[in-house]
């Protein structure tokens, strides 16, 4: 009943094409739970914060401005038709309806009333695009839900309205969403993805939340440890967080079981199923004074937890619970089969209500009464042993077993309308008939005389939708952190502390260690002397499950969700660009084109607080031309400031690098085992030395003769004479030797300024001889 027919989103975006800015306005509007969410933005020149917004919204269809795609198809437009699936339907509307004074109308005309309206309405006044899309969504709306063949789309009289903003959020471009997997596997789309993964939600409500928050994790810090400290609290009480999910387990989804008395005249409910629909509504408030229950009997600590438990323990619950226990019996359960449907819609609604409902209830339970004793009288005069059964469609009828009769014609010409079912022979008496002609009536009578006693009920509980929607909310953010908790205690998790730094020991990949035995857990560091990582190692090392790992745990942490590790101190991004590719010696179906195009996707849009990851850049291309732009790109990158995981085949790169102070060179440890075949550990290292040489040649040498194999060794020993050649042209050793000494000074100082900073946000620990001993212990690192 609440999941009924597929969803449908519509996305209206609002800009100005022939404006050299790129400030965005959005609208979606949820067909099926009945909200309506603004978006006003300045995006990027490439305009990745709206293709992130479709990649989260899903909407199935897009309604622009007919200035955007004619007569010329504006950049905006272009880069959508690019990044949105082929099912995903592109209209346009006259550029008139993009109206904000409309929009501004329409807002205040379907928000639902409260005592914030007026400060909500004050927030949207100078969203002008926001408002402009918002015009436009309303009035498409009102289009498509006239055509008859959209007639099964809600006529909505309110929305639920919020404003949502791109400040406390992060950014993670769709395809860093693709290429991790974060909600959808690219290989099999039923597989396994991070989403599915990470969800033992118990509503539909705390999935949807927790698909948003992989997809924007949170930036704002305040936030993240609020979180964190209610998921730390329902760690420590397993009684009650087992309570809570088996509460939940129990609930429909709200978000769709609330909106439908949104319709005008609670039309999205059927008249048949109103009272099923009532049911639903007393059985959800049930729920909720349960979870009120569990919550109210712990001293709570953490503020989600105890603002839910304040949102269940709304007097507005009470009054909806009395209202429905006024209409409705308390003993009524929700129906399935057609006969307890039709009994339920009799003797639902309470005895007294209204006068002829009794009359009615009588004169059903008669003719009831004379049916069943009718098939008892046949199956006494004939012998035979007579069931019924009854048909929302036929209403009552006679079943047989075939072994009693033979077949059909031998019944006596009583017996009319005769089936041959499997084991049964179905048919029916005249009298019967005319008894479930009467049984007709009398239903007809007492089902518009229920309805109107329930429209009653619905008008009333309307009053106090929008607690209902608090309570929907309530529900979904305790969900989500109740599944944090539950998968933190299932799977050994730590909960992280966010600092300015990101230090993690021995993580783990949250995927990869439940697939295999005896993962091995590698630690992460990086601070301001290692901002940029370079990782080398050979195929299949483990180099891309790592980078993955890296990127997962940032967001899990952002998610406010303990992460798989021993310790954890994580650092806060505001975006995050990975590109990762399959590490399998495979030949990579990848371009040099593509590569770059990606390259310069992110380059676009990194700033300081940025997380990039690349695995294998360069590998498209020649090996000349690998290096090269390889080389160049960390270069500018350093430049930035971002966070930089880099992985690469190019050894001279980090030998190169490493007279940058920022920079650090990590390997995968490998060993050659007496057999020449490599042995992998799967553990990064920090010493170069550990590195093996020419890893290709040894990963492939058992494909290729030794002939082959020994030449492949001597022109590598030509080739690295000769470029020993150059750079001892160049640097002497006693040159690389002090400009490596330099290095290590200014990574020292580096280590000393994060001290300091670390100092300066603990105010508690903040004293002069904590000052005094970071001062002797820099000193003394020089002087050793």
């Amino acid at each position: 009943m609440v999941n009924n027919g597929p969803e449908r989103v519509l996305c209206s975006i609002f800009e100005l094409s022939r404006d050299i800015g790129t400030k965005v306005g959005i609208c979606v509007i949820k067909y099926h739970t009945g909200e309506m969410i603004l978006s006003d933005y300045m995006d990027s020149q490439i305009y990745i914060r709206t293709v992130h917004n479709i990649q989260v919204y899903q909407p199935t269809e897009i309604l622009l401005p007919s200035s955007s795609l004619s007569p010329v198809v504006s950049k905006l437009a272009t880069i959508i038709k690019f990044n949105v699936d082929e099912s995903v339907r592109i209209t346009e509307t006259s550029a008139k309806y993009f109206n904000s004074q409309d929009g501004l109308t329409a807002i205040d005309k379907y928000m639902i009333e409260n005592d914030k309206k007026q400060l909500l309405m004050d927030e949207f006044t100078d969203k002008a695009f926001a408002l402009n899309a918002t015009a436009a969504a309303m009035y498409y709306t009102g289009e498509i839900v006239s055509t008859a063949s959209n007639s099964c789309l809600t006529r909505y009289e309110n929305f639920r309205i919020k404003y949502e903003g791109t400040e406390n959020t992060m950014l993670i471009d769709p395809k860093t969403i693709r290429g991790l997997e974060l909600v959808e596997n690219n290989v099999v789309k039923q597989g396994l993805s991070f989403w599915k993964f990470m969800d033992n939600t118990c509503t539909k409500m705390g999935q949807r939340s927790l698909r948003n928050n992989i997809l924007q994790p949170l930036t704002d810090k305040a936030n993240i440890d609020m979180r964190l400290q209610t998921v730390k609290e329902l760690l420590g009480q397993h009684e009650l967080l087992d309570g809570l999910r088996t509460q939940m387990r129990k609930l429909q989804d709200l978000d769709k079981l609330f909106a439908k008395l949104l319709s005008v005249d609670q039309t999205a409910v059927k008249s048949e199923q109103k009272i099923n629909y009532s049911i639903l509504l007393k059985d959800s408030i049930a729920v909720t004074k349960n979870l009120r229950e569990l919550l109210s009997q712990v001293a709570l600590e953490s503020t989600l937890l105890t603002e839910a438990r304040d949102v269940f323990c709304h007097e507005s619950i009470d009054q909806i619970e009395q209202l429905i226990h006024s209409y409705i019996n308390e003993d009524c359960v929700w129906a399935s089969s057609p006969l307890e449907l039709e009994n339920q819609r009799c003797y639902a609604v309470k005895c007294g209500a209204n006068g002829l409902l009794d009359v009615s209830r009588q004169i059903y339970k008669n003719v009831m009464d004379e049916i069943i004793h009718e098939v008892e009288e046949l199956s006494v005069t004939h012998d035979l042993i007579f069931d019924y059964n009854y048909d929302s469609s036929h209403g009552f009828f006679l079943r047989v077993k075939r072994q009693l009769v033979g077949s059909a014609s031998s019944l006596p010409p009583i017996f009319i309308n005769r089936v041959t079912k499997k084991n049964y022979i179905e048919c029916n008496t005249l009298k019967i008939v005319k008894y479930n002609a009467r049984l007709k009536e009398v239903l007809s009578e007492i089902s518009i005389i229920s309805e109107q006693v329930v429209d009653k009920l619905l008008t009333g509980i309307v009053k106090n939708i929008s607690v209902l929607f608090m309570v929907s909310e309530a529900v979904s953010i305790l969900d989500l952190m109740c599944c944090f908790a539950f998968n933190s205690r299932e799977r050994n998790y730590c909960i992280p502390v966010f600092s300015n730094q990101m230090i993690l020991q021995n993580s783990r990949h949250p995927v990869v260690e439940t697939l295999i035995k005896d993962f091995i857990p590698n630690n992460i560091s990086n601070t301001a002397s290692n901002s940029l990582q370079i990782i080398t190692g050979c195929n299949m090392s483990g180099k891309s499950v790592y980078l993955r790992q890296v990127v997962l745990l940032c967001i899990m942490a952002q998610m406010g969700c303990p992460i798989p590790a021993d310790c954890a101190y994580c650092k806060i991004y505001t975006k995050i660009h990975a590109r990762i590719c399959n590490d399998s010696m495979e030949l990579s179906t990848s371009t040099f084109a593509f590569e770059m195009k990606e390259m310069a996707y992110f380059l676009d849009d990194i700033d300081s607080s940025t997380l990039l990851v690349l695995d294998e850049l360069g590998r498209g291309s020649s090996i000349g031309d690998g290096f090269c732009i390889s080389l160049a790109v960390a270069e500018h990158l350093l430049k930035i400031g971002a966070t930089i995981f880099l992985s690469t085949h190019f050894q001279d790169i980090p030998s190169i690098l490493k007279y940058k102070p920022s920079v650090v060179h990590l390997n995968m440890l490998t060993d050659m085992k007496g057999d020449s075949s490599l042995e992998m550990h799967y553990r990064l290292s920090s010493d170069p030395a550990t590195a093996i040489e020419n890893p290709g040649i040894k990963a492939v040498q058992k494909l290729f003769s030794p002939t082959i194999i020994e030449e492949a060794y001597r022109i590598c020993e030509r080739l690295q004479i000769s470029k020993s050649r150059c750079v001892g042209g160049f640097q002497t050793e006693e040159d690389r030797q002090h400009n490596l000494q330099m290095v290590r000074q200014m990574k020292k100082i580096f280590s000393l300024v994060e001290l300091l900073g670390s100092q300066l946000d603990n105010e508690d620990q903040f004293s002069l001889p904590s000052l005094k001993s970071l001062q002797d212990l820099f000193v003394d690192s020089f002087e050793n």
